[in-house]
């Protein structure tokens, strides 16, 4: 066991050698974004409850922000090829940046839900970004440990982002501020934080523009339209519903764990740090399975062994089952997100990777757009158990379609084709 252990980390670290300048300054850069996505997710709603906004409030304003995510991943996906990401990222950081400190100040439910809008537009357009510009600066060689270390990057953020957020409102209470002004401070702080991210963005190397560019009109007749459409449709759908199940239950499980088992913010953003750890884990881990079973088997398997550990989470009222199964659900859930966006990415030719990714984008956000709304309507009528048993089912149904739609074609082939993809 121990040799495999070092003989991974020796994989890794042979890989990591490989990644260039401009990647290693964009994974810092994601660093200081992930501390203020992990803070502002732990101790938003919690300020929000703080105010006393309802869920279903609460619900509403998340939802929003996915409608941003959902209203500007299509165009993001047509603009960002004419620009360098240098240059997109760095505008999409400040406005990121301003909006979340808009959002921490601001108590009207009408500028609550526009700050939110906003705030989803403006950070959503990196992500979209985000794919493309690692399979331009990376080889085939180290592109999947890169798409796993982009991933873990998220994940190592949000463990210090949940440890330090949950403590922060503590620490501003402590120069005797009310709980409402000690969350808002902890929340500035965060949005502070969102903005080092400048310092490796702009010391990247502005990148050579793509020749290969998504035209519709150009590139696909009626019959191509047809056939690349359907396999859109075919990586989409399954994430779509994928989606629909997390936003039911996923934003509101710091409320599970307080309004469940009335736990304070510091105690549930250790909580969520352990989960990261878990997370970072199963991300690790993800390539070295996908090897083994092939990628989509391995998205398929993870998600569903997930499940039995969301029944737990519905039913107990026991802290020590909800903290475990909390715990394995989210490391095995997110261990194939990496994994499948490598896979979309193989799938579709060179000029329509910022496409793909834009529509994966787009049915993630308009999944939770919906369904975060109804999640905080469900929770506030019936609590936790029957938005957790809608999720599983949702799960099941994607997993079910994953294996349908590419278990046979790509389970064989996927490793080769990786390291040909430049090639093919």
């Amino acid at each position: 066991m121990i040799r495999k252990i070092f003989d991974m980390i020796i994989d890794y670290g042979g890989h990591l050698k490989l990644f260039s300048r401009n990647a290693r300054l964009f994974l810092v850069g994601i660093f200081f974004v992930g501390l203020n996505l992990s803070i502002f997710s732990l101790l938003l709603n919690l300020y929000f409850k703080e105010l006393g906004f309802t869920e279903d409030l609460i619900g509403e304003i998340l939802s929003l922000g996915a409608w941003g995510t959902a209203l500007i991943s299509l165009p993001a996906a047509l603009i960002i090829p004419k620009f360098q990401v240098k240059k997109v990222l760095i505008i999409s950081v400040l406005l990121a940046g301003i909006f979340s400190i808009m959002q921490a100040g601001l108590t009207e439910r009408s500028w609550l839900l526009l700050a939110s809008l906003i705030l989803g537009m403006a950070s959503s357009v990196a992500r979209v970004a985000s794919a493309p510009f690692l399979m331009q600066n990376s080889t085939p060689k180290e592109r999947t440990y890169l798409f796993s270390l982009h991933f873990g990057t998220y994940l190592v953020a949000s463990i210090a982002g949940s440890i330090g957020g949950g403590y922060l409102p503590g620490l501003f209470s402590h120069l005797a501020l009310s709980k409402i002004t000690a969350f808002r401070g902890a929340l500035f702080v965060s949005a502070g934080l969102s903005l080092l991210s400048l310092i490796p963005f702009l010391l990247m190397a502005t990148e050579t523009k793509s020749k290969k560019r998504f035209d519709l009109k150009k590139q696909w007749n009626k019959k191509l339209l047809a056939e690349r459409g359907l396999l859109l449709f075919r990586i989409c759908l399954p994430f779509f519903i994928l989606g629909m199940g997390a936003g039911l239950v996923i934003p509101f499980l710091n409320l599970y764990f307080l309004e469940r088992f009335d736990l304070p913010a510091s105690t549930i953003g250790l909580l969520f740090s352990l989960l990261q750890v878990f997370m970072l884990g199963g991300i690790l881990l993800g390539p070295l399975l996908s090897k083994k079973f092939g990628m989509i088997k391995t998205v398929v398997g993870t998600q569903l062994s997930s499940i039995p550990f969301m029944l737990v989470l519905a039913f107990t009222y026991r802290l020590p089952l909800a903290v475990c199964s909390f715990l394995f659900r989210g490391a095995l859930m997110n261990m194939s997100q990496p994994l499948f966006t490598n896979f979309a990415m193989v799938k579709v030719k060179e000029e329509e990777q910022t496409l793909t990714n834009a529509l994966l984008m787009l049915s993630w956000s308009l999944s939770w757009a919906v369904s975060a709304n109804l999640g905080g309507r469900l929770i506030k009528l019936y609590s936790f158990t029957i938005p957790l048993l809608i999720a599983i089912g949702l799960y099941i149904v994607s997993s079910v379609l994953y294996y349908f739609f590419f278990s046979t074609e790509t389970d064989k082939k996927m490793g080769k084709t990786v390291l040909t993809f430049r090639e093919t």
